[in-house]
Parts: C-alpha cells; structure tokens; sequence
C-alpha cells in the first residue's frame, strides 16, 4: 500500500485523504504507522510530544471518547508541507460534546508525516475539552 501522501493531489483529495487519515487512526490507533513516521514529532498549542507521546494521546482520545467526525475544511500542499483546517466534533464518554478547530502544518517524508505544528480552539461546547488535544492519560 503506498504512503498516503505520496503523490500530489488537488486540494478535494488532499481533504479527503485527511479526513481519512484522522478517521482511521482515531478509529484503529494500529493504523498510525500507515501515516506516521517512527520519528514523528508533533507540537500542539506549544506543547511537545515524540511519536510514542503521540500514539498514546491518539489511544487515550480513541479510548475516552463516545464519537469522534472530522470535518476538513481547508488543505494544500506544496512540495512536501500539507497545510489545513479541520473540526473535530467529539462527544465525550461521559456525554460532554465540543467542536474544536485546528490548524495544522504538516512536514511530509516519504509520503507520511513526519513533523506536525497545531493550533487548535473550541469553538462551541465544553471548553474543558480542548485539552483532549493534548490529552494522553
């Protein structure tokens, strides 16, 4: 199976391979690897994590959230950096829902990601649960 971003693409597919990816491994966290490098390295709101740091912030939010839909907004691509705008609407298992927008800038090698830089806001619900960003316990 080829990396998912190894080939250019208009922005419609860029989205979709975005919203894709997202859904997949929040479904499925064994799927991260698909779309991931062993290096990878992600800066949310300012805060750090490696790839290990990551794959259990992606369980944690797989494991402690009731659903979970993504909405791409915006994508492009130039060379290998990925840029977008997503929603992520999440119902909490405890019930809580919040909409959070994130921007993302994406460094892409050999058709994964390697390196990620968000930002991400609540745009409605509860704001405690913009931490989920972040969130790996």
């Amino acid at each position: 199976m080829p990396a998912p971003f190894a080939d250019p693409c208009d922005s419609e597919a860029l989205k979709r391979r975005v919203a894709d990816m997202l859904r997949a491994v929040f479904t499925d966290p064994g799927r991260i690897p698909e779309f991931f490098t062993e290096d990878y390295e992600q800066v949310t709101d300012g805060e750090r994590s490696d790839r290990a740091g990551f794959e259990a912030h992606i369980r944690h939010v797989a494991g402690s959230v009731r659903s979970l839909d993504v909405a791409v907004l915006d994508a492009v691509r130039q060379g290998d950096v990925i840029a977008d705008r997503h929603v992520v609407e999440v119902v909490h298992a405890g019930g809580h829902a919040a909409a959070i927008e994130v921007y993302l800038f994406g460094t892409l090698r050999g058709g994964r990601l390697a390196r990620v830089n968000e930002v991400t806001r609540v745009l409605s619900g509860d704001p405690g649960l913009r931490d989920l960003a972040r969130a790996a316990e």
